[in-house]
């Protein structure tokens, strides 16, 4: 198999938002892709904190 087809196998396997950014961060390397693939899910991860926080913060500010 390819260096090309491993890279494409592994890149199809995301969800498809990783997918995106991933695609948008293309990298010839499989190595770099797990990297950045990486970083995409835990930027995801900390967003995904924040609005959580964030919500409860409005609800706790509309309870009051």
């Amino acid at each position: 198999m390819s260096a090309e087809s491993v890279l494409a196998d592994f890149m199809s396997r995301f969800d498809p938002n990783i997918s995106i950014m991933l695609y948008g961060l293309a990298s010839r390397s499989l190595d770099k892709a797990i990297r950045k693939a990486k970083m995409i899910e835990i930027s995801q991860r900390n967003a995904s904190g924040v609005i959580q926080y964030n919500a409860k913060m409005t609800q706790l500010e509309q309870e009051n």
